[in-house]
């Protein structure tokens, strides 16, 4: 019978200083302050991340929320859509989006880049939470100003219940496939939906296979949308984001032209695809 290793056991046996070799001695030169434990957030609470990207503030509690079901089955997708009110211009847009779970092993979820002439300052995808617990997202804004929001979401069956599989080998040599979408058509000025998707596994790296030996982490870490050569949208994935990684945000139809779509692997591959809109 496969092993598998869930996250929360993962957690559990870190703090026990047992996950890795030399667990105790290992995870103690680990944890000292935010200061001394580099930018990997895997060392860091919610907390802690919030205010080594963006400072302690203050952070405002309008102008950005949430949208996530208040209670969902399975932690292993979960829905989530993040908005904020922004003009979208070049004066007054989000430069840049955090959103975090603070149950999570890594708390760091996702983070997103947009630029005004997306149109609408919203993006949607899927995570994982290991349990119920707080989302919180937090935006710089291109004036300076910190926006905060927080929800609790209710969870049936945690991630760590619906466990990655497949043998090592086989999560190495899988060949992810994309699907895109734009409007073949639309008017000038019209606010456009661009959805992309890409089938991957994004294991976690905190799954055991059949011979105890943990399974690599593979994951997308980076995905990108352009138009015109232009940058559009981009995002920089954590193993938080669901498998199949998903996004939908929007582009201000001004030019016919392409949009050029790249996810970035961290087995060092990158694959592309392309969407043609025709404005008229």
């Amino acid at each position: 019978m496969r092993k598998l290793f869930s996250r929360r056991n993962f957690l559990a046996l870190t703090a026990a200083g047992m996950a890795f070799p030399g667990g105790a001695a290992r995870l103690s030169a680990q944890s000292v302050d935010v200061r001394g434990r580099g930018y990997d957030p895997l060392w860091r609470s919610a907390e802690e991340n919030i205010a080594a990207f963006l400072g302690p503030g203050p952070y405002a509690g309008d102008g950005i929320s949430i949208v996530v079901p208040d209670h969902v089955d399975s932690g292993s997708s979960v829905p989530i859509t993040i908005r904020l009110n922004s003009a979208m211009s070049a004066g007054d847009y989000p430069r840049v989006v955090h959103v975090l779970a603070h149950a999570n092993p890594n708390p760091q979820v996702v983070s997103v880049w947009f630029q005004p002439e997306g149109g609408r300052a919203e993006f949607s995808t899927r995570i994982r939470l290991e349990r119920s617990q707080q989302i919180t997202a937090v935006a710089q804004m291109s004036d300076g100003r910190l926006l905060r929001a927080d929800r609790e979401v209710d969870i049936t069956l945690g991630a760590c219940a619906d466990d990655s599989s497949g043998h090592t080998q086989e999560i190495a040599t899988f060949r992810p496939q994309s699907r895109v979408y734009a409007p073949a058509r639309a008017q000038p000025g019209e606010i456009a939906v661009v959805r992309a998707i890409i089938s991957h596994p994004m294991e976690t790296g905190l799954r055991l296979n059949e011979f105890d030996d943990w399974v690599r982490q593979r994951i997308i870490s980076r995905f990108s949308c352009s138009f015109n050569g232009r940058p559009l949208f981009r995002a920089r994935l954590y193993p938080a984001v669901s498998a199949n990684p998903f996004f939908q945000f929007h582009a201000r139809a001004q030019e016919s032209g392409t949009f050029d779509f790249e996810w970035y692997d961290t087995q060092d591959l990158t694959f592309t695809a392309q969407a043609q809109m025709r404005v008229e």
